[in-house]
Formats: structure tokens, C-alpha cells, sequence
């Protein structure tokens, strides 16, 4: 059968998007198709070698006949290379972080997401098919003439049994999950908690994922814990081992997504899998990916937010268990494989 292969830009093992190519990978593989990962080499992991491919050596590797899937997150040399040398291409978009929202503390981010968001049209003539992790994203694509968008949604690993609720002692815990850049905005939640703590109400903001993207801003989020006396409850516990990720949302009391963009937010749907409250800022698609299941708020006002946090943790404010188990159902790997296949045989 046609071997079709994917290609991202970069990998590495606790990104969500690498996590994603590599579980399709396997669903691929089940429906009868030859399929690798493949990645720029100057943006793969070191641990990923034996995993990926080389993107620079498609030519020789992939099989005159191969499709390609290109999973569009940033501009990339790689997607340029495949589609000039692959017999058939389609792109997966997964979003791209608005250029405005980075200027002030990553400017050589910036510069990457608006070149990616220029560059996306190009590749609209130039594909036999069209995936989007979201409806969001999906009109994004639309307007660019791409072909009939497919939404799939995001794989994720099969992390086992998600541990039971744990109630922990000391003030409730409030979890975020993202990496420590300005789109995700982990200062407003940090001016959440000092809002709470202006009517005596002592929190605990737990901030999970990699700082090591964007100093400028870490500084930032710091000096602001510090100025706004809440240093001692903010915790920057950066990148963590899956196990570690299970325990923080065993022990949450809520989630707090405050994120200005957002193209799917894979850890809105962990959060609700771990039936944690979730209570977040309606952009790009977190109203889509959180559905019914929580609370959406359409102004994140430090105090109108420390509001709808104090509804959830004292139970004033819920949301049926009916909409939760929906929305994880809608999210599950069954559907989203499902959905993926379809997508598949499009190619095919």
C-alpha cells in the first residue's frame, strides 16, 4: 500500500504535537501503510534520533509513491523540501501563535510565527488534502482556500489508569499546564492569585511545563509574583515526567486556562479527564475544546475571574457530569482515530 509519512518541524518527547505524529504513526501503520516521522534534524531531540527520520534524506528514503502529511505548527524548511519531492501532500494545521502576542518578550519568536502565518497560504494549491486539530483552526484554513478541512482533533499516549482524586493538605491548588511563553499567559494568573488573596483568600498556583522558551518573559512572571507579594504562592515547577503531570492533576482543586490563543489546549481535556474543575478565558479554540465541561469566561478581570474560581472551589458554580463525560467522549482515542482513519483514506 502507498507508504504516507509525516513531518513536523521539530520533536521532542513532551510536545504535544510530536506525541500526536507518533501515535498516528501507529494508527497508519494498522491500516496497511508504510509511514515514518520525519523532522528537520536541527530540531530533533536528542533521544528522538532513532525514532525520526531526516527530512533532508526524503528523496532516498520515503518511496517514490509516498504521501505526506505535514503537520504545519511553524514555518519549516522541511515542509518546503517534502512538498517539492513527495508525489502527494496534505497538511495538518495545528495552529500558529499570532505574532502580536510574542512581540514584547520573544521577538525572535515573533518573527518565526509571522513568517509561518505568511507562508501558510502557499501551501493551499499545493495539497491533496486539508486536517485541523480544530473547528478554530479549521476556518483559519478556510479562508485561505485550503481543500475541505477535515477536524480530527489531537492523539494523545495512552498514559494508563488516571490516578484517583487526592485531596491534599493546605490552601486549594489551582494547575496550569503550558510552556512559559507570553501567549499562554501565566501572569494573569498569577494576578489571579493576588486578587484572591485582596478578599483572604489563600491559593496555591501550580505552573507545569518548560520555561526555557522566552527568559525575558519567566523574568517577568517572577518579579511579578514577587512585586504582588505572592511569590511564596506561585510554583514554577517547569517540565515534569508524565507521572509527575498524573499526581498534579490528582491533586488539583481547579484549572486555570487563561491562554490568549489556543489551536486545540490538549490539557484542558487531560483536566477534565482527571475531573478537575476547569475555568477558562474564551480564546481561539478553548470554548470548542472545553465545550459544555467548565467554565468559559468571556473577560479575564483578575477579580472576575477570582470570582468564578471561588464558585467552583466552593461548589457554588458546577457544570453536569453529563457535559464532562460527553466532551471526553468527543475527545477520546477511539473518536479522534476514527476521524483520523477517514482522513487517511482520503489519501489513500
Amino acid at each position: 500500500m502507498r507508504p504516507i509519512h509525516q513531518v513536523v518541524a521539530g520533536a521532542t518527547r513532551q510536545d504535544a504535537i510530536t506525541r500526536h505524529v507518533f501515535r498516528a504513526r501507529g494508527v497508519i501503520r494498522a491500516m496497511g501503510h508504510p509511514s515514518e516521522v520525519y523532522c528537520d534534524p536541527r530540531h530533533l531531540a536528542a533521544d528522538l534520533a532513532d525514532e525520526v527520520r531526516d527530512v533532508n534524506g526524503w528523496r532516498v528514503t520515503a518511496g517514490t509513491d509516498a504521501a505526506a502529511i505535514l503537520h504545519y505548527s511553524i514555518e519549516s524548511p522541511a515542509f518546503t523540501h517534502v512538498v517539492e519531492h513527495c508525489s502527494a501532500c496534505a497538511i495538518h494545521y495545528h495552529n500558529i501563535t499570532p505574532a502580536d502576542l510574542l512581540w514584547t518578550f520573544n521577538p525572535n519568536l515573533a518573527a518565526q510565527c509571522r513568517e509561518g502565518r505568511a507562508r501558510l497560504v502557499a501551501f493551499a494549491p499545493r495539497v491533496i488534502g486539508a486536517a485541523a486539530d480544530s473547528a478554530f483552526n479549521a476556518e483559519e484554513m478556510d479562508a485561505l482556500g485550503f481543500p475541505p478541512v477535515a477536524v480530527i482533533g489531537v492523539l494523545r499516549p495512552d498514559g494508563g489508569p488516571t490516578p484517583a482524586r487526592t485531596r491534599h493538605p493546605g490552601p486549594p491548588r489551582i494547575l496550569f499546564v503550558g510552556r512559559g511563553v507570553p501567549n499562554k499567559a501565566q501572569h494573569s494568573c498569577i494576578l489571579v492569585v493576588a486578587a484572591l488573596g485582596q478578599v483572604g483568600v489563600e491559593v496555591r498556583l501550580r505552573l507545569v511545563g518548560s520555561w526555557g522558551g522566552s527568559p525575558a518573559y519567566t523574568a517577568y512572571c517572577h518579579v511579578l509574583a514577587r512585586d504582588l507579594r505572592v511569590a511564596d504562592q506561585v510554583e514554577f515547577l517547569g517540565s515534569v515526567s508524565d507521572a509527575d503531570l498524573a499526581h498534579e492533576y490528582a491533586t488539583a482543586d481547579a484549572f486555570l486556562c487563561l491562554s490568549e490563543h489556543e489551536g486545540f489546549c490538549v490539557p484542558i481535556v487531560e483536566a477534565l479527564e482527571a475531573g478537575i474543575p476547569v475555568v477558562a478565558f474564551r480564546a481561539g479554540a478553548v470554548a470548542e475544546t472545553l465545550g459544555h465541561a467548565g467554565i468559559v469566561l468571556d473577560d479575564k478581570s483578575p477579580s472576575l475571574v477570582a470570582e468564578a474560581l471561588l464558585g467552583v472551589l466552593s461548589g457554588d458554580i458546577g457544570v453536569p457530569e453529563s457535559a464532562r463525560r460527553e466532551q471526553i467522549s468527543h475527545h477520546s482515542a477511539e473518536r479522534t482515530t476514527a476521524r483520523l482513519q477517514d482522513f487517511i483514506r482520503t489519501l489513500a
